[in-house]
């Protein structure tokens, strides 16, 4: 991926979020797989283009969910709450918005799960891209600590 600050990768988390927003407000009350799916199918598609095969692309998808959700999950607990979500068959979207900040952890663990079940709507290993996102995620966060402490230290 292009060179960019983890200010830009949570935009573009964001961007993911809006789009999964805008699709579950038009989705009914219960939601199949296929439906979720969909909805993972519609935020993906907010993603800058890129021309990786399918797991590297959502492992960069959930990478960015990940920066926007810094501050409020953890990638581990925002990944936990997203697999119990892939069980539901209750569109909880609306609920989740009515309590504004409130939901937003819930919004974050649904935009997660509808992404993860268009994964294995496009058969890549749901378990290879979760560590892929974690290890991108990580990695940029300790790149941009490291950049950090080495400018205090220089500017000493």
């Amino acid at each position: 991926m292009d060179e960019t600050t983890n200010t830009d990768r949570a935009a573009r988390g964001a961007a993911v979020v809006a789009a999964f927003l805008a699709a579950a407000a038009k989705a009914g009350v219960t939601l199949t797989p296929g439906d979720r799916a969909e909805l993972g199918r519609a935020a993906v598609a907010a993603y800058a283009p890129i021309s990786l095969d399918p797991s590297e692309a959502l492992s960069w998808v959930l990478a960015d969910l990940y920066h926007h959700a810094d501050g409020t999950q953890a990638p581990y607990a925002l990944l936990g709450a997203a697999l119990a979500e892939l069980s539901a068959t209750v569109n909880v979207v609306p609920a989740l918005g009515a309590l504004g900040d409130d939901g937003r952890p819930g919004i974050l663990a649904c935009t997660v799960a509808a992404v993860l079940a268009y994964g294995d709507e496009q058969a890549v290993c749901v378990h290879e891209v979760t560590d892929r996102a974690y290890d991108h995620w990580a990695d940029e966060v300790e790149e941009e600590r490291f950049m950090r402490v080495r400018a205090e230290r220089f500017a000493n």
